[in-house]
């Protein structure tokens, strides 16, 4: 139901941050009478800057400023894991993926990153080498400190 309501709205495929936070502030606005519109739309807008910008994990809790609590839960993420035959070619990816600031994980023989418009290129390439494997659904949780949150 809220979907097509939002869909009425417009005509490109939105995000699939954006589309949660857009269902979540038209559900305040339409059912929740205790929530005024302002607050609703505030913290929509808020949730998809902290979604775009923040990457949540399994039981993390984002607490609205009206106290509104959303508990989240883990869903495969919309990622590229690459695995590798050698450690050449495993080095050289890491490096051109570190080199587009993204954050990733590492494990042995092994890269996870999220799904970015700048990584592309880079992954097309992984797609044509037959020495690497693609996989496109897994669980993401970055290395290091190098990934930060707001």
């Amino acid at each position: 139901y809220l979907d097509k309501i939002i869909e009425q709205f417009t005509n490109k495929k939105l995000d699939l941050e954006v589309r949660i936070a857009l269902r979540l502030g038209l559900y305040q606005l339409l059912f929740l009478d205790k929530i005024p519109a302002y607050s609703a739309i505030n913290e929509s807008v808020n949730l998809v800057v902290k979604a775009k910008f923040t990457h949540l994990h399994e039981n993390d809790v984002l607490v609205c400023e009206d106290g509104y609590v959303i508990k989240v839960k883990i869903s495969e993420d919309e990622v590229f894991i690459l695995e590798f035959n050698d450690a050449l070619s495993f080095a050289k990816i890491a490096y051109e993926i570190g080199n587009r600031h993204q954050p990733l994980m590492i494990e042995e023989f092994k890269i996870i990153v999220l799904d970015d418009i700048s990584l592309a290129d880079i992954i097309k390439d992984c797609y044509a080498n037959e020495a690497i494997k693609v996989k496109t659904k897994g669980y993401f949780k970055p290395n290091g400190k190098a990934h930060h949150s707001h």
